[in-house]
């Protein structure tokens, strides 16, 4: 597989910093909070918000008061979202077949290799689709 943990950790990061809204807390989390809180080095941190923000997931704010909120509402970010923030929808199966085996058998393993990895690849995504921050923050109350 070829994801990074920075995807797994975007998901907690958007949950974090979501279930502030639950908790009617409306203004911008600091970013020494959120790394303190999930135990996330600052410069992971700042990767992962850099990119949460060029997708138009979460809003920042300089100063005294600054840190991150979410843009967008968290029944409304999708876990494919994040997907698509974080690992700019780079596949997940990586195929480099270096076979010195050739002709109409090695060929058609190839195909159907390929066929069976994408559509798991979709059927995945499909799935990431339908499931929001706000699906995961409704688990932390339950």
């Amino acid at each position: 597989m070829s994801y990074t943990s920075a995807f797994s950790q975007a998901i907690v990061t958007v949950v974090f910093i979501g279930d502030k809204v639950q908790q009617k807390i409306y203004e911008f989390v600091p970013t020494s909070a959120i790394s303190k809180s999930l135990n996330l080095k600052s410069p992971t941190l700042v990767k992962i918000l850099n990119l949460l923000y060029k997708a138009g997931i979460i809003e920042t704010k300089e100063g005294k008061l600054g840190g991150v909120r979410l843009k967008i509402p968290p029944e409304k970010v999708t876990l494919l979202d994040l997907f698509k923030a974080i690992e700019a929808d780079k596949p997940l199966f990586q195929i480099h077949l270096n076979l010195t085996a050739t002709g109409n058998k090695p060929d058609r393993v190839k195909k159907e290799l390929q066929i069976t990895l994408s559509k798991a690849e979709i059927e995945m995504k499909d799935y990431l689709k339908s499931v929001t921050i706000a699906d995961f923050i409704k688990k932390l109350y339950f």
